[in-house]
């Protein structure tokens, strides 16, 4: 998860040392009410410095990465985060290119935000979901046949699934799935998991190493 703070590093004979050290280094000053560091970045209308870019970015990209976790976006909803998201892009690496002053740290993460907004953009630009309840078999990557567990999808789309589950399962972990009375059996990425019940969750999936493994 991204901090919403950017590092302000001291080195030798730089001033470098307080967010005031970014002063004069745009043509403009920086938007954000009680700075007067220059301002570097554009971003979402307003001019400001990285400081205030990194914060009001990664806030927005938080409250944006929560919003998808609810679903796919759609329509007006849809245009607005890919909007965010290219802006987002834009700025980073504008900012990584042309700040001579970034001390490394401050480089890597405004790199990170660059790569966490590239991976947001993708997942609301894949492939609709569909709703389509049909079974399917779960199991840990790395976990035993024994822990298998027969399920039902909610939707699907082609590189993906909400599944839903009595599993204890977690983000960024990988897993098996394979169709009862199928041999294909191919590895999936969990994106997500939500709480539905008391003993039931939703879980997300970005599958691996099929194209489309709904309709193989």
């Amino acid at each position: 998860m991204l901090t919403g703070c950017l590092y302000v590093i001291s080195r030798p004979g730089s001033r470098n040392h307080d967010p005031g050290s970014w002063v004069n280094m745009g043509s403009r000053p920086c938007g954000s009410p009680g700075c007067s560091n220059g301002a570097e970045a554009t971003f979402d209308g307003h001019s400001l410095c990285p400081i205030h870019f990194y914060t009001v970015a990664s806030q927005r990209f938080e409250v944006y990465r929560a919003r998808l976790a609810e679903g796919d976006p759609v329509g007006a909803d849809r245009t607005k985060i890919l909007y965010f998201v290219s802006e987002l892009i834009s700025a980073t690496t504008i900012l990584v290119a042309s700040v001579k002053s970034l001390v490394p740290e401050q480089r890597d993460q405004f790199m990170q935000l660059s790569l966490s907004a590239a991976e947001l953009y993708k997942r609301v630009q894949r492939d609709p979901r569909i709703a389509r309840n049909m079974p399917i078999l779960i199991s840990p990557s790395t976990g035993s046949a024994g822990k298998q567990e027969l399920t039902n999808t909610v939707d699907v789309s082609k590189r993906g699934a909400c599944i839903a589950t009595y599993g204890l399962w977690k983000a960024d972990e990988k897993i098996w799935l394979q169709r009862p009375q199928s041999s294909l059996r191919v590895l999936a990425r969990v994106a997500w998991v939500r709480k539905s019940s008391l003993t039931q969750s939703l879980i997300g999936l970005e599958i691996l190493d099929c194209e489309d493994f709904w309709k193989s």
